[in-house]
């Protein structure tokens, strides 16, 4: 496997970085951080063997600003693709990337979508807790 940080991709849109995607994540180190240090959600990948520990820990309490809410999106099996459009107005897509199995995207801002490919299962993580009239915008009513 080779360097995961030579191969992670930002994706802009309009001269703004709209995401983060790492195809097949993985890593050859102990621990590769794949996000900056500033992001609302951290992405990591571990290669650890038999025996070695993560020392005990706790997390402490931080309050933290949150702007809006962010995704992370994680394909376990299929296809999918994820759509970057103009505006709320024009649904005109700007940009598509292809996920398969292994792959992970971190939707940081911009109007997005998803289009299954192929019968998908996959997950999702973002910030809670979460109230869809105040969080998400559907839009271009499909």
């Amino acid at each position: 496997m080779s360097d995961n940080l030579q191969i992670k991709k930002d994706i802009i849109v309009k001269g703004e970085k709209v995401a983060l995607f790492i195809p097949n994540i993985g890593t050859e180190k102990r621990i590769e951080f794949f996000t900056d240090a500033e992001d609302q959600l951290q992405i990591a990948a571990f290669n650890m063997n038999e025996g070695q520990r993560i020392q005990p820990h706790v997390h402490l309490k931080n309050e933290r600003m949150l702007e809006k809410t962010v995704e992370i999106i994680f394909v376990q099996k299929g296809q999918m693709s994820v759509t970057f459009h103009e505006s709320e107005e024009d649904k005109t897509v700007l940009k598509s990337i292809v996920m398969n199995p292994g792959d992970v995207i971190f939707l940081k801002s911009g109007i997005h979508g998803f289009i299954i490919d192929k019968d998908c299962k996959f997950l999702e993580f973002k910030q809670g807790p979460f109230t869809e009239s105040l969080d998400k915008k559907k839009l271009y009513n499909q």
